[in-house]
């Protein structure tokens, strides 16, 4: 599991006996998570009753930095992002049997963009054609990995290629601010250029009271705040009614075909 990398590398470091003691903690709590999600393989309810109090655990104030003793992880360490979540998500997706098609890939990785067919010039065509792409920064996704292959006619020999089409892209934050948007915003913009059809989620705990997105015009689908309320002091448990609308919202995107706008045949008009 993806939280559980975080805390395997923070434990590499032995330099504070009392952080390696929090942290052995810490995998126990992980491990109990695990342990209980492997067994139960069952509902969203009993994932996220072991994932509130998974949270609660870790949210001891023990475990927050203590500038006197330097003891403690400050507000940025991984150990209190929001990487539990991504494994949420996975276990949400590992139910779907797209996992099992051919050339599907599911986890941290990067996707194909920029893609054009950009011969280093006119004269040179019939011997090496060119074909480029890009690829983003590795996002939590979902894609299809594709081989391509083209040839010059009348030519024998063909040049193979392998593109990365992002299907559903995922962005996880315990608190959603302006600037985490806008950068998840330019990702999945560039995921559409690549796959016009591919879907952006994010998913967050809370919303900065500062801020309240608006999809109209968004490269980004979807926003599910689990918490159902602006950052605050006082936390509510994660909503199990928003993920549940979250799964139903990926399992549609996976199995829906693409609809046509077919009300001119009523109306006369197309907007």
């Amino acid at each position: 599991m993806f939280y559980n990398e975080i805390i395997n590398e923070l434990m590499q470091d032995k330099k504070n006996p009392v952080n390696s003691m929090y942290l052995h903690e810490i995998n126990i709590k992980w491990k109990n998570f695990e342990k209980f999600i492997e067994e139960k393989k069952g509902s969203n309810k009993e994932m996220l009753a072991a994932l509130n109090n998974f949270i609660s655990n870790i949210s001891n104030p023990k475990y927050i930095y203590n500038p006197s003793t330097r003891n403690g992880f400050k507000a940025d360490s991984p150990i209190f992002s929001s990487r539990y979540l991504d494994d949420m998500i996975s276990i949400i997706m590992k139910r779907n049997k797209i996992i099992e098609n051919k050339g599907i890939i599911w986890g941290f990785q990067n996707f194909s963009t920029n893609l054009k067919f950009n011969p280093q010039n006119l004269s040179s065509l019939e011997k090496n054609p060119m074909f480029e792409q890009d690829y983003t920064e590795k996002v939590l996704s979902l894609t299809q990995k594709m081989d391509f292959q083209f040839r010059v006619s009348g030519k024998r020999n063909f040049h193979k290629y392998e593109i990365i089409f992002p299907l559903i892209i995922f962005n996880t934050f315990k608190n959603l601010t302006e600037e985490d948007f806008i950068k998840v915003e330019y990702t999945s913009a560039l995921a559409k250029g690549c796959f016009e059809r591919s879907k952006s989620i994010i998913i967050c705990e809370t919303l900065d009271r500062k801020f309240i997105p608006s999809l109209k015009s968004s490269a980004v689908d979807d926003i599910f705040i689990l918490r159902k309320q602006f950052k605050s002091s006082k936390l509510s448990d994660l909503s199990l009614e928003v993920i549940n609308a979250l799964e139903e919202h990926i399992n549609e995107y996976i199995s829906q075909t693409e609809k046509k706008d077919e009300t001119f045949l009523n109306t006369g008009v197309i907007h």
